[in-house]
Formats: structure tokens, sequence, C-alpha cells
């Protein structure tokens, strides 16, 4: 599980059970176990409402699968899809997160959403940021990935806000979609063995 603060926003692993009852309710409240952190009570626990709009419509396609997936790997540890609560209120706002491990080559994808009706906000890039510092912190990442489609130039500004720029693009049934990557410095980066003939692959693919 990954929890991460920022001072308005608190980034947490969503829970299996709260991927479940989405699937099945439009608006709920959950309790969930978020380790210590000044925004929890002294158990480690949160109260989280989530709304209807929580946490989109493309991440509600893709909960099923992902519900199978944690069905298969009870624990993926940080890199997994996570929720976005507003901690002076505890709602829930957006969802985000890693698209899988870090590959051979060291490289991971994220994913980012906010709640329509709270566009404008900042949440986005004030999460984003955070969870890529969180993630170019572990030594076996080089390099976070992210798409985003062309005609979302908010989408875009969130990226170039949180340190990523651009290195192209390519075209999907949505559209064409502008593609993104944020580096460790090279004076920063341990030294990895190199991988096993057959074992090195590429990004990820997804969206944003």
């Amino acid at each position: 599980m990954l929890t991460v603060e920022t001072p308005r926003l608190l980034f947490i692993s969503t829970p299996t059970s709260v991927m479940r009852t989405r699937l099945a309710l439009a608006d709920f409240l959950a309790e969930i176990a978020v380790g210590p952190c000044a925004t929890a009570g002294p158990d480690g626990r949160l109260t989280v409402h989530f709304p209807e709009e929580w946490p989109g419509e493309d991440a509600l396609r893709m909960f099923p699968i992902w519900v199978a997936r944690r069905d298969r790997t009870p624990d993926p540890g940080p890199w997994c899809d996570g929720v976005v609560v507003r901690r002076e209120d505890r709602l829930a706002v957006g969802s985000m997160g890693f698209k899988s491990p870090p590959d051979a080559t060291g490289t991971v994808e994220i994913g980012y959403a906010v709640n329509r009706s709270l566009w404008g906000r900042g949440y986005a890039t004030e999460t984003v940021a955070a969870i890529v510092a969180s993630a170019l912190a572990q030594p076996d990442v080089r390099r976070v990935t992210a798409e985003c489609l062309q005609s979302n130039p908010a989408s875009a500004r969130v990226l170039e806000k949180s340190g990523f720029q651009g290195v192209g693009q390519r075209s999907s049934v949505e559209g064409e979609l502008l593609l993104w990557e944020c580096r460790v410095p090279v004076a920063d980066r341990p030294p990895v063995e190199a991988p096993v003939a057959g074992e090195l692959g590429g990004p990820a693919a997804g969206r944003a």
C-alpha cells in the first residue's frame, strides 16, 4: 500500500473492497486503512466519502479488470491505482496511480483523473507531482511516463507542471495522444545490473 500526503490531499492505494462497493453503489462512505499519517485517526483508519462522479467513467470501466487482477495478486505493493482524498472533508476527489510495476528498463506509467466538478483547483498537479516524486525515489525506477489526449491541454499542463517533458505522440481510437516522461537525473541514478537477455521491455501501454 502507498500513502502520500500533500498540503491539501491524501493519496491512498485504492482498496479492493472500495472498488467492489463502487461497482454496486454510486455514492457511499467507506472506512479504509491508510497507515500512519496526519489525516487519519490514531488507528490509522479514515472514513472517506466516495461521490457518484468518482472515479470517472474511464476508471470505472476498468474496475472489474483491476478487481480480477487483485484477486490474483492481493498485494500489488505501491504499483496500483489510488484514490485522492481531500483532507479537509475526506471527500474522494480523484483517481490516479500506477498502471503496473516498473519494467526491466525502470519505467512505470501513471494515469490520473479528478472529479469533473473539481477541475481547475490544482488537485491533479498536486497529487501527480507527489506520487511521481515518490516513484522516482525508488531504486528500481528511472523513468515515469504518461499519455494525454492532444485535445486536452489542461491535462498536458498538469504533466508540464509536474516536471514531465514531451517525447512524441501516437494515434489511438480516441484521438492523437501526447507522450510524456519524467526521468531521474543521471547523477542521481543508482547502479543497476543489466537485464537478462529476453527480459528487456518497453513502457507499459495505456492512457492517462
